[in-house]
């Protein structure tokens, strides 16, 4: 990406840009003209991702040109600079992504067209990375633009949601513009390897300790870190990550001094945090250190005008080279209203099931297996009231522990969604064997 279109008439700031700009091997085409853009004669213009713009050589055309340039050349990077600044104030910001002074231009040229490549990289991984995330629903749009808010800043994001619904991928979206992403499956961690896990320890810190580790903070220096259900980390673990968010420090098992490290924490969790605070499993203070940047992710359930795009984004994930599938309105509609308990993570193995057992063409409702295991159960025959009784208890069990799944374990939400007391709920949960400690969203 060493190509730059440059904007400009001759003047002694042009001359000096395009001898650094050859110095360092970049490809530039000059322009003597205003853009002309696709509305002129000569027709549309491809532009480099990169482009220098002289304010001053086009004082009259500015605002359309460069009005242009973002219409036609949305992607590219627009450095602009001027010998007085204070003339162009009210110049529309949108229509550049830097604006310099002449002076500035000698002074920081290759660090700011340094930047701008860094952000016209970003751009690309992004929009990859963001292309599966696939819907057209409101809260599909609503998310869009908070993760490119969240691109832009350093802060904390704590993304929300059930089991299935793409945390891992927002997480990546977001921490797009680094080179390193390291995830931590917090729930997978014992909790006596915790510490060791995410700071390191010295040679000899514990018994066992026969070499020096790296933790997985220290391995996502400079980069982003991505801890994975959180609601399950360790209350003496969440002490030390507050203080990791607070100081930018670690300090390794056995180690007498602190390390400093420049790391973006990016948490997920599929319960809810603020009844893990109540229930004293989880810190208030370090929720609120994480929730500085907040994505809540809806269930499939709630969107189900996505659902005839993610099914076939994944019929074209996973149908082999040159064999068409497509849906028949039956199929679409069995989809449609099915719960997707399991949200998207669910959708995409029934399309993946399905494409391994049926010819190409058109999949019809049959040759969607849903819900598969139900097929194989046997109904227990009811032959008294006992064998009533104890089914209807079962379908309760059933109701509630879904319920609970549903409001990611909280049972105050869902007492609140079922119109009852908290603690008639308890009791009832209790009466059934219900331990909600056992109920994981």
């Amino acid at each position: 990406m060493n190509s730059i279109d440059f904007f400009t008439k001759e003047t002694d700031t042009s001359l000096f840009i395009l001898d650094v700009l050859s110095s360092v091997n970049y490809s530039v085409k000059v322009y003597g003209e205003p853009y002309a853009g696709s509305e002129a004669p000569d027709g549309f213009r491809f532009l480099s991702p990169i482009i220098i713009w002289d304010l001053d050589s086009f004082e009259k055309d500015n605002e359309s040109s460069l009005s242009a340039i973002r219409k036609d050349n949305p992607d590219s990077q627009i450095l602009a600079y001027t010998s007085n600044p204070d003339k162009f104030v009210n110049l529309p910001g949108k229509l550049y992504d830097i604006i310099l002074s002449a002076e500035s231009v000698r002074l920081h040229l290759m660090s700011k067209i340094s930047k701008l490549k860094e952000i016209h990289s970003a751009k690309q991984i992004f929009r990859e990375r963001m292309s599966h995330l696939v819907g057209k629903s409101k809260a599909v749009q609503d998310l869009r633009k908070i993760v490119e808010r969240a691109i832009l800043h350093r802060g904390p994001v704590l993304i929300q949601g059930e089991s299935g619904v793409g945390k891992d991928l927002i997480a990546r979206a977001i921490a797009c513009v680094y080179d390193k992403f390291v995830t931590v499956n917090c729930s997978a961690i014992p909790d006596t390897l915790f510490e060791s896990e995410l700071f390191g320890h010295t040679r000899g810190a514990f018994t066992g300790a026969q070499n020096e580790r790296i933790g997985l903070f220290e391995d996502a220096n400079g980069g982003a870190i991505f801890l994975d259900e959180i609601g399950d980390m360790p209350l003496h673990a969440q002490v030390k990550l507050l203080r990791v968010i607070q100081n930018h420090e670690i300090r390794p098992i056995g180690a007498n001094k602190t390390r400093h490290i420049d790391v973006r924490i990016i948490a997920a969790t599929n319960r809810d945090l603020r009844e893990e605070i109540r229930e004293k499993k989880f810190r208030e203070d370090l929720y609120y250190r994480l929730n500085v940047i907040p994505v809540q992710l809806s269930p499939l359930r709630e969107r189900k005008e996505d659902i005839e795009d993610l099914a076939n984004y994944f019929i074209r994930q996973y149908a082999p080279a040159g064999e068409p599938y497509t849906l028949s309105p039956a199929a679409l509609q069995k989809l449609q209203s099915h719960s997707w308990p399991g949200n998207i993570r669910e959708l995409e193995n029934v399309i993946q099931r399905s494409l391994c057992f049926t010819d190409p063409g058109i999949l019809e409702a049959g040759d969607l297996q849903i819900d598969e295991a139900s097929a194989f159960q046997a109904a227990k025959p009811i032959a008294n009231y006992e064998d009533f009784r104890e089914k209807q208890l079962d379908e309760e069990r059933e109701f509630l522990v879904a319920k609970i799944k549903e409001h990611n374990g909280s049972v105050s939400d869902t007492a609140e969604s079922l119109g009852m007391l908290r603690t008639a709920l308890y009791n009832r949960l209790a009466r059934l064997g219900i331990n909600v400690k056992n109920v994981r969203p």
